[in-house]
């Protein structure tokens, strides 16, 4: 089952119950797209969300992409991450879906200060009203959602 065909179908129907779709697009699974997807997603939510909503829509963004990018089949400039944005209910929601992996899933890491990496979920579990991850055949989608 391709990506755009995923909505609609099991547990990602009823993430966009009562949402109305503003734009989806699909970046290259290279690290420039990080920078891409996030200039868009902030593009597309401008004039939708308060700007403190708006620097934090940037920064999960960016996280999620660069995790799908580093940790997914879709590393390389073949593969595909795809990224969907919505809002309904006072809500915003954005989804990244990439080539799955199998030898990775989303988890939050134990950090310490010292640590270059490994803090991405934890700001999305510190900053989003919601998120969470699916997996399947198909690849892996990471959500989350702003007020």
């Amino acid at each position: 089952m391709s990506a755009p065909d995923r909505i609609g179908h099991g547990a990602t129907a009823g993430r966009w119950d009562g949402l109305r779709v503003l734009g989806r697009r699909e970046f290259p699974g290279v690290a420039r797209s990080a920078g891409a997807a996030r200039t868009w997603t902030v593009e597309l939510l401008r004039g939708h969300v308060t700007a403190e909503t708006l620097e934090t829509a940037e920064l999960l963004v960016s996280e999620v992409v660069t995790n799908a990018i580093l940790h997914s089949d879709s590393a390389g400039p073949d593969g595909l991450i795809t990224v969907r944005v919505g809002l309904g209910g006072g809500l915003f929601h954005v989804e990244v879906t990439d080539e799955g992996s199998a030898t990775s899933v989303p988890a939050i890491r134990t950090t310490d200060e010292d640590s270059l990496s490994g803090r991405g979920l934890a700001w999305v579990d510190r900053l989003a009203a919601a998120w969470g991850a699916d997996h399947d055949e198909a690849g892996g989608t990471v959500w989350f959602r702003l007020p």
